[in-house]
């Protein structure tokens, strides 16, 4: 079968530049962030190479070679750029920045369409797939620390073609691109130019994928948060509660920490609001450092705090009792307050997992009673109630 290579490239490139402009005309709007301008703007740079590509022995070299390989690295570039935004990591784009001069320098060099056809080749595959490969990695982190399952999609497309671009690379190495052309029907340039095309067009909608379920979950995220120390909320915690109990034996206990933080409205009347606030994401930066991902973290109101361990006992919730003591007077310590030294009356209530569901509301409520306990003690102090 004798497939046209210059009809694919120029389908291909019209797709992706349609695809860019699409995506920039959205961005323009101004409701979404920053990475949102970089896809567009990565698949209208890439669009544009491989068009410009189509017209290679029909306009200079320099704008169907050098000007082509350059404007479509600089896709994959940007494309890895989106990703990194999307991961809210920043860019180095320095050494990013010298490697692409050190690429036009070569094209440069190499441009003559009758020669360095095998270098080109090999050249602009090794670096595509470096990002294909720099794309991989931050899509799979997304996957991993933020449990959406279409990264994972998004990872295996783009380990695929970094996989393919890797086969192009060795392929150009060899001389084994089965022409003398960038055109030249049959032989693995042409199906590796075939897979592009039918590539390209997934990983746009698998990122869209990605980026529809996080925003989803974010919104998810948003109504059972607190804005403030971005905790659960009561509806937060009984919606996470289920989930954090499976797996667990019908012997084994959960504990339930009930936190409060002393003198925190003499922090708000001494020191002002904004302090108080302060504070308040201090502490609840501080917990979450001292749980693990299993446990529950989740603010009841005002300065009262909620902390559910999943598998643990009385001594294990008082060891966690004591390191949140512990590691709090430290942070206090470092926020330099002379006036008032905030500590944390702790309440602790103890009752089997499986029945969590049915008697959190009682847990609390023991808890509460407990907490109450080590108000009317003097504060800094934990107290333990076991429910049967």
């Amino acid at each position: 079968m004798q497939l046209d290579v210059k009809t694919i490239f120029f389908l291909t490139g019209m797709l992706t530049s349609t695809t860019g402009l699409v995506l920039w005309g959205l961005a323009m709007t101004g409701r979404f962030d920053r990475w949102l301008k970089y896809w567009g703007i990565s698949n209208l740079s890439a669009g544009a190479g491989i068009l410009l590509l189509t017209f290679r022995d029909q306009i200079p070299d320099f704008y169907s070679i050098v000007l082509a390989n350059m404007l479509t690295i600089i896709g994959y570039f940007l494309l890895m750029v989106t990703a990194r935004r999307l991961y809210r990591r920043k860019v180095a784009w320095q050494p990013h920045l010298l490697v692409l001069a050190v690429m036009a320098t070569l094209f440069l060099m190499m441009q003559d369409s009758d020669q360095f056809y095998f270098e080109r080749t090999a050249i602009s595959a090794a670096i595509c797939g470096f990002y294909c490969v720099l794309i991989s990695h931050t899509t799979l982190a997304i996957a991993r620390e933020e449990n959406i399952s279409s990264a994972y999609l998004v990872t295996g497309i783009f380990s695929v073609t970094a996989l393919a671009f890797g086969l192009r690379m060795l392929a150009a190495l060899t001389h084994h691109l089965g022409g003398e052309s960038v055109f030249a029907p049959g032989g693995i340039n042409m199906w590796m130019i075939l897979l592009a095309a039918i590539v390209a067009p997934l990983w746009n909608m698998s990122m869209l994928m990605m980026i529809m379920e996080r925003i989803n979950r974010n919104w998810i995220g948003r109504a059972l948060r607190d804005p403030l120390t971005s905790a659960l909320n009561r509806a937060g915690l009984s919606a996470a509660m289920e989930n954090a109990v499976q797996g667990y034996s019908d012997k084994s206990y959960t504990a339930l920490l009930l936190v409060d933080i002393d003198h925190f409205k003499q922090v708000n009347d001494k020191l002002g609001h904004a302090y108080g606030d302060e504070l308040l994401r201090m502490f609840s930066d501080m917990v979450r450092s001292q749980l693990r991902g299993s446990d529950l973290f989740a603010r009841q109101g005002g300065d009262e705090f909620v902390i559910l361990l999943p598998g643990s006992g009385e001594k294990e919730g008082r060891e966690v009792a004591e390191r949140l003591q512990k590691a709090f007077t430290q942070s206090i310590w470092k926020m330099k307050t002379a006036e008032i030294a905030p500590t944390l009356s702790i309440g602790l209530a103890v009752t089997k997992t499986d029945q969590l569901p049915q008697s959190l509301h009682n847990l609390l409520q023991q808890a509460d009673a407990a907490l109450y306990q080590s108000k009317q003690g003097g504060r800094n102090r934990i107290t333990t109630v076991q429910t049967a």
